[in-house]
C-alpha cells in the first residue's frame, strides 16, 4: 500500500551537512534517447525534414520571400473562410479544413524563422548606422563648441587650454575616422554576404 506522500528516497543522508564522506558525484547527462512517462525522447536537437508539407519557394530559387508569406497569408485566410462555411455546411469535414490551415500556419512559421538572420543582420546594420550618426552629430557640436569657445576667448592667456581643447578634438576626430572605417569594413563584409 502507498500513502498520498511518501517518505524520500534513503540516498538523501548521504547529502547531509554533517556528513563524513563526501555525496557521490551525480550521474552523467543522458545523451541520445531516453524514456520518460513512456514516451520516447532525445537529447539530440534538429530540424525537422519539412520538404514533404512545404508550400513556398526557397530563397534559393530567386523568390521574394515576402511575397511569399503574403501568398500564404492569403491562402489562410481562403482557408478560414472555407473552414466557416464547412461549419455551416457540413460539419463533419472541419477536421481536414483545420489541418489544411494549420498546414499553412506551419509553413509560414517556417518560413519567418528562415528569414531570421537576414533580418538580424539587417537590424544590426541599422543600429550601427544610427550609432555612427549619433557619434558624428555629437562630434559637429562639440567642433561648433570649440569654436565658439575659441571665438568668445579671442587669444586666450592660458595656451594649456587651448591645447585640452585642441586635445579633446583630435581625439573625437579619431574616434570619427575609425567610425568611418569600421563602417566601411562592415559595408564591404556585407557585400560579400549578400
Amino acid at each position: 500500500m502507498s500513502s498520498t506522500y511518501p517518505p524520500p528516497p534513503g540516498f538523501y543522508k548521504l547529502y547531509a551537512p554533517d556528513a563524513t564522506t563526501p555525496p557521490p558525484p551525480p550521474p552523467a547527462p543522458v545523451v541520445g534517447e531516453y524514456v520518460v512517462y513512456g514516451e520516447r525522447h532525445s537529447t539530440v536537437i534538429s530540424d525537422p525534414p519539412f520538404e514533404q508539407s512545404k508550400l513556398y519557394l526557397s530563397e534559393g530559387e530567386g523568390v521574394d520571400l515576402r511575397e511569399e508569406l503574403k501568398r500564404l497569408n492569403a491562402e489562410t485566410l481562403a482557408r478560414f473562410v472555407a473552414l466557416v462555411d464547412a461549419t455551416r455546411a457540413a460539419p463533419s469535414t472541419y477536421a481536414r479544413r483545420v489541418e489544411e490551415i494549420t498546414l499553412l500556419l506551419n509553413n509560414m512559421h517556417h518560413l519567418l524563422n528562415s528569414i531570421r538572420p537576414s533580418q538580424a543582420r539587417s537590424t544590426l546594420e541599422h543600429v550601427l548606422s544610427e550609432q555612427v550618426r549619433e557619434k558624428r552629430a555629437a562630434l559637429a557640436k562639440l567642433r561648433a563648441d570649440a569654436a565658439a569657445a575659441e571665438a568668445t576667448m579671442g587669444n586666450p592667456p592660458n595656451d594649456a587650454l587651448r591645447a585640452t581643447v585642441r586635445r579633446a578634438i583630435d581625439g573625437a576626430t579619431r574616434e570619427e575616422t575609425e567610425d568611418k572605417e569600421e563602417e566601411e569594413e562592415r559595408e564591404k563584409a556585407m557585400d560579400v554576404d549578400g
